[in-house]
């Protein structure tokens, strides 16, 4: 082994130590003992030097190149010379150790594995601190997986956690951590728990979108991938204003978005969300408009007409109309209040029932009468009620089983007829056929119904 000379300096001396050495060295393998300076060397020995000036000279090299040395024999030694001080070290076959008077260095104990948690294509393994560093400070500590081998760093001296990436998602690892010291590295930890890499979901699906008031419901369809954890939620977001409907569930649904004006054009997106994050967005939805429909409550009311085209106040992008109240507000009371006389509530289209009224309590003053029932009405918050047209009337009659409420008997206009007759409707329809008819304005009581407009 000594056939590998370093030549320090070119003299003779030296190369007459390295001829020598040699020579004891070929001896020995010959005979049993050999020894430098002594005549009787021990019988215990196979090398006996003997000097009282000069001393045994191993092999001197860095840390770094320490830890190079591939292979290293059991009982192999080298002096360190960057350690503090410089320091021996040996290796027994398995580590290496520290020729020490007091407490040799060794490499550290084993981590201790506390946790993993899942990631998109990683997991996170967290780990305490060993309890002995072995006498020299930790540098680094190493996390790999099994299957793969694949590794994760982290360059620190106390616990932590280490993110292992380019694993595969939906395969199960487990890990071990090692710890290294400037001597070297620790036996593995105990493997941890098995646990699976996961990314977030594909983009669900919309496979239709419905207008209601105020609202559209959103229906959607999984997607294909959850990437290997299940999800838990679905939201829908509207464009314009951001509104948003969520819907808790792993599969295919319906969300409801709420808080939408009526009359707006929207689109939505879907997202889907499981435990490690949300997916992109799903392609946008095609246009929807929410829209009230006739019988929906609203208002303080119930729908009871909505504007067509050609209607006085119609609006193409805007819905309006007729909101009905929730019950009567009289089953038997008169038209006038005392005096059958023209009050000029002869407005008789859709439209004209605010105006109708307001002309009738100008004419007729303070009292007890339809008119003014209907205007001093609050309901919900909304005092604007009034006794409805004839031709506003005829549209609570067509719709009175949506509406809901109606009794089977006759209901006052705010249309005025003459000076003692002004329009009702039969609501079961066996007066005339359900088509507005005079009534006298003060031999009869009729049923009120009070609108609002919207």
């Amino acid at each position: 082994m000594l056939g590998n000379k370093t030549t320090i300096k070119k003299n003779k001396p030296m190369k007459q130590f390295f001829t020598l050495l040699a020579a004891l060295l070929l001896t020995a393998s010959t005979f049993a003992q050999v020894g430098i300076n002594t005549g009787n060397p021990d019988a215990s020995a196979a090398l006996d030097i003997t000097s009282t000036t000069k001393g045994l000279l191993i092999p001197r090299m860095t840390n770094v190149q320490r830890q190079a040395i591939s292979n290293p024999v059991a009982g192999l030694m080298v002096y360190v010379t960057d350690f503090v001080g410089g320091t021996f070290l040996f290796y027994n076959g398995t580590d290496w150790k520290e020729l020490s008077l007091t407490q040799a260095r060794t490499a550290p104990d084993a981590p201790t594995i506390t946790g993993v948690a899942s990631g998109d294509e990683q997991v996170t393994v967290s780990f305490t601190a060993p309890s002995s560093n072995g006498g020299s400070a930790i540098t680094s500590y190493t996390a790999t997986s099994s299957p793969d081998g694949i590794t994760g760093t982290l360059s620190q001296a106390g616990s932590g956690d280490i993110i292992v990436t380019g694993l595969t998602n939906d395969t199960a690892y487990t890990f071990t951590v090692t710890a290294t010291n400037a001597i070297g590295t620790s036996v593995a930890s105990a493997a941890s728990n098995s646990v699976t890499p996961a990314g977030v979901p594909d983009a669900p699906v919309i496979s239709g979108v419905a207008s209601g008031d105020e609202q559209v419901t959103v229906s959607f369809t999984a997607p294909s991938s959850d990437g290997g954890s299940t999800i838990i939620s679905y939201t829908a977001t509207s464009s314009p204003d951001g509104i948003t409907g969520t819907l808790s569930q792993a599969g295919s649904g319906t969300i409801t978005v709420t808080g939408l004006t009526n009359g707006t054009p929207y689109t939505f997106t879907v997202t889907a969300t499981n435990a490690i994050g949300t997916s992109v967005a799903s392609a946008a939805s095609s246009s929807v408009t929410p829209l009230l429909a006739i019988g929906d409550s609203y208002q303080g009311g119930k729908v009871a007409y909505i504007l067509q085209s050609g209607d006085p106040g119609y609006y193409a992008n805007v819905q309006h109309g007729i909101i009905a109240a929730p019950s009567d507000q009289s089953s038997g009371i008169r038209w006038h209040n005392g005096s059958d006389s023209i009050t000029g509530a002869t407005g008789t289209a859709v439209g004209t029932g605010a105006a109708n009224t307001t002309t009738i309590i100008s004419a007729q003053g303070v009292g007890t009468y339809a008119a003014q029932i209907c205007n001093d009405l609050v309901l919900s918050g909304y005092s604007d009620w009034y006794l409805p047209s004839k031709d506003e009337l005829q549209k609570l009659y067509t719709n009175r089983v949506i509406i809901g409420g109606f009794a089977d008997t006759k209901y006052w206009s705010s249309s005025e007829y003459s000076n003692f007759y002004a329009w009702r409707i039969d609501f079961s329809g066996i007066d005339n056929n359900g088509n507005p008819y005079y009534e006298s304005k003060s031999m009869t009581t009729l049923y009120v119904r009070a609108v609002r407009a919207f």
